[in-house]
């Protein structure tokens, strides 16, 4: 069977192919396979790449296994930006040509893009072995070498690629970025200097202005950028048919002199420079536009602001680019419609446009979460439908689907489809974004964190997602960086009062109190609503000014009455100041108020356990509990009332209401559980802590009584009580208790020296009126003695007969002490 010519192409400069339909019964099966073939190259060639893609999908109907068609239908995937499709192709393409080495090479580079570097390891390899000659194999093992951090193997081959293909600019830039790795910026410098000398393109001129931008040569940096400037314009001078990518150097070119023009504090420049660009692109400078009117609103210039952005949607009728960007824009200042009517005229100028059209679907979306508005959301998702019926791993699609879904509250469909989105384009920061968002609702914040820290690092303006970073590292006890990416984030957001209320939080927790007080302090009065207020009397009360918190407090109470928090926030100062009075009138007043509010008949009962009236505590507890059957806190309290009179049975009966209102709450089964231990229910108190467990994870301490029940029960699996021992250690690492229970659980799988290392531990940590102290002796004797140290072992037994205000426990001990010394 004849094969057509190979294709030459890489990752970075792709032509690719297409097909259609419609065959003769009459022609034999390699006729029609060529038929489809040629017709695929002519679609490629006048890049109508959908068509290309049927005619080659036609051509493997015929031979599955003709590998020219994987190749090439491979690139037209790739040119449709369909990166999946087009990595599964190319690897069809060498398993059925094994010796071709484009395709290899191609390979590689889309394994190196998708992050699967022991393809890329493995593809490089081979390269080199088909073709020890060949630069791009030895480009692609230098990166397969920095992807694992080997900077110096990586160093050497980059260096032969060089020798091997001197002009080619990319091995210079490549070779630049591990010097930079290397923390070797002058290396990087001077590797890229000689690329200039041989292949002086924008692309290296830009990489040599940020290397000295980085190390404050300005000066130098902008004689660099200028370069870059000169040398796009020249491409495009010289070129019969410039490229986008020829013209968006050429912009980039006067966006990074802006950029540094800014920095060098020179904004007369900046200003020149871009509007140097937008009149040297006609067509191609919606970007500069965008930017310079980004500025022009920063100085408080919106009128100026607004009518380039217009600008730039009068240069071509029928160019999409400029319509999104006033689109983005739009959005960014939380002008919805104004964004969805510029989506919807980059629709009209373009109907075929797919980032038209998801554009307007992702607009919908947002304006039915904000006006809960089903009829847009349905328009929005059928929009989506259309653009994956096309192709559905569409990352922009999947992009948009995601929010759907997470609007509908379908988190795990959203959190899958927005994975899909990232295989095909990773360095996505809104995509990261998004995924965290969906994390984050569901309850995930670990991963959350991880896609949200990812998404910063991206673009470290994607204020949305560092908004969201500074209230899960909070809720992580993460208080340093909360802190940081929330002064990051007020510095272009200083009227985000939430998010200075969740820094001064912050502050609060490692010891700033007065940084805190100040930054909440800072928002102008007029500005201060119920949370600022709220949030200024919490932090005066712990700062001890009670006349100032009172004042606060009683402010916020005003504009919202009969607020629970508020109220609750009021009791403590009044309870401090010794005017519990206050309060219960107060509370009365607001229970009266709002006769079917749970959490203010809660507060009731708590007033009455602190004024002494245990009567009307309970029965505004119970009616609490009437109200909000979900309301552990209540359940807390009145546990609480019933311990303090000595009504076990009905603290276990109330949990035991508890649990079966709230299933899945691990709090409730965790108490439960330790009320059936205290009162001897040891099988139903492995019950509860396995729910405990089962709801929570994370659930140290319920892992942890477990641990140590199962220890003190014959036939238990120890190997899961080790286990469980472990992880509640590991999440309680100061706790004695936890080292009690590890202790004691390798004491009882018969391994009594390294049980001993954290008896001792739990020992040294317990305080000296910890009541469970002389019990973790009793254990270290023990173990002591089954490690063949009897002398510790009377040693610890003697401490606690001798302090032990426990007859039970000092009874045990002189016992140990008494049966080890008449054996010795």
């Amino acid at each position: 069977m004849m094969k057509t010519a190979r294709h030459q192409w890489t990752i970075l400069s792709v032509f690719f192919l297409a097909p259609v339909l419609l065959l003769s019964a009459c022609q034999s099966d390699e006729e029609q396979l060529q038929g489809f073939m040629k017709r695929g190259d002519e679609y490629k060639d006048s890049e109508q790449f959908e068509e290309a893609i049927i005619e080659y999908k036609n051509a493997l109907q015929i031979d599955p296994n003709y590998a020219n068609a994987h190749e090439s239908l491979a690139e037209a995937y790739l040119r449709t930006e369909r990166i999946r499709e087009g990595y599964w192709e190319l690897g069809e393409t060498i398993r059925l040509d094994s010796g071709n080495v484009d395709a290899r090479v191609n390979y590689a580079s889309l394994a190196l893009a998708m992050n699967q570097i022991d393809e890329l390891v493995a593809q490089a390899e081979e390269v080199i072995r088909l073709e020890p000659e060949n630069p791009k194999g030895h480009l692609l093992l230098g990166q397969s070498y920095a992807t694992k951090g080997e900077y110096q193997e990586s160093e050497k081959s980059l260096k032969r690629a060089i020798e091997l293909e001197s002009d080619n600019s990319d091995y210079y830039a490549v070779l630049s970025s591990v010097y930079l790795a290397m923390e070797d910026p002058e290396s990087a410098k001077a590797i890229i200097e000689v690329g200039i000398e041989r292949d002086p393109t924008p692309t290296l001129y830009t990489i040599l202005g940020q290397i000295l931008f980085n190390e404050d040569q300005l000066d130098e940096a902008e004689a660099a950028l200028e370069g870059a400037r000169v040398s796009a314009a020249e491409v495009i001078a010289q070129s019969e048919e410039p490229t986008s990518t020829d013209y968006s150097e050429l912009a980039n070119a006067y966006k990074n002199l802006a950029a540094l023009y800014f920095q060098k504090e020179e904004d007369a420049k900046a200003i020149a420079s871009m509007e140097a660009g937008i009149e040297a692109l006609p067509k191609n400078n919606g970007e500069l536009l965008a930017l310079l009117a980004q500025y022009f609103r920063e100085q408080g210039d919106s009128e100026r602001a607004d009518a380039l952005l217009i600008q730039a949607t009068e240069i071509d009728a029928t160019n999409v680019e400029p319509f999104l960007i006033v689109s983005n824009e739009r959005g960014r200042t939380g002008d919805l419609e104004g964004a969805l009517e510029f989506a919807e005229r980059a629709e009209a100028a373009d109907p075929t446009s797919v980032a038209a059209k998801l554009r307007k679907a992702e607009l919908l979306i947002d304006l039915s979460n904000r006006d809960d508005n089903s009829a847009q959301l349905e328009e929005g998702r059928a929009i989506v439908t259309e653009v994956l019926e096309v192709d559905q791993s569409s990352p922009e699609g999947l992009f948009v689907l995601a929010k759907i879904q997470i609007a509908e509250g379908d988190l795990d469909s959203s959190i899958d489809s927005i994975r899909v989105a990232l295989d095909g384009k990773s360095a996505w920061p809104q995509a990261h974004f998004i995924l965290g968002s969906a994390l984050f609702l569901k309850g995930d914040t670990r991963r959350a964190r991880s896609e949200l820290a990812r998404a910063v690092e991206l673009n470290p303006n994607l204020t949305q997602a560092r908004r969201l970073l500074v209230a899960v590292h909070g809720g992580m006890g993460e208080y340093e960086y909360a802190i940081e990416n929330g002064e990051i984030y007020l510095e272009s957001n200083p009227e985000d009062n939430e998010i200075r209320i969740l820094v001064a939080q912050s502050l609060v927790r490692i010891g700033q109190l007065d940084e805190a007080v100040a930054l909440v302090e800072s928002i102008p009065v007029e500005r201060r609503q119920v949370e600022e207020l709220f949030a200024l009397g919490t932090l005066r009360a712990a700062k001890g000014q009670i006349v100032e918190a009172r004042e606060s407090l009683l402010a916020a109470n005003e504009l919202s009455p009969n607020s629970p928090r508020i109220l609750d926030t009021l009791l403590e100062i009044d309870r401090a100041e010794g005017k519990l009075s206050y309060s219960i009138k107060r509370v009365n007043d607001a229970v009266e108020a709002s006769p079917d509010d749970a959490a203010l008949y809660r507060l009731k009962g708590k007033v009455g356990m602190l004024s002494g009236n245990q009567y009307a505590a309970e029965k505004a507890l119970e009616r609490a509990i009437e109200l909000d059957p979900d309301d552990l806190t209540a359940y807390q309290y009145l546990a609480q009332l019933y311990a303090g009179t000595g009504r076990t049975e009905e603290t276990i009966s109330l949990y035991e209401s508890a649990t079966r209102n709230q299933p899945e709450n691990a709090a409730a089964h965790h108490m439960l559980g330790m009320l059936y231990e205290m009162s001897g229910q040891r099988e139903k108190a492995f019950v509860e802590y396995e729910a405990s467990i089962e709801n929570n994870p994370d659930a140290a301490e319920s892992k942890n009584n477990l641990a140590y029940l199962m220890a003190q029960s014959d036939g238990s699996d120890l190997n899961r009580a080790l286990e469980l021992a472990q992880e509640a250690k590991a999440a309680m690492p100061d706790s004695a208790n936890a080292a009690d229970t590890l202790g004691w659980v390798l004491y009882k799988k018969g391994v009594p020296s390294a049980a001993v290392g954290y008896l001792r531990e739990a020992a040294q940590v317990a305080k000296a009126d910890d009541p469970a102290l002389n019990e973790i002796q009793i254990h270290l004797g023990l173990a002591y003695e089954a490690s063949g140290n009897v002398p510790m072992a009377i040693e610890t037994f003697e401490i606690v007969a001798q302090r032990a205000n426990n007859e039970k426990l000092a009874g045990e001990a002189r016992g140990h002490i008494e049966r080890l010394k008449a054996s010795g």
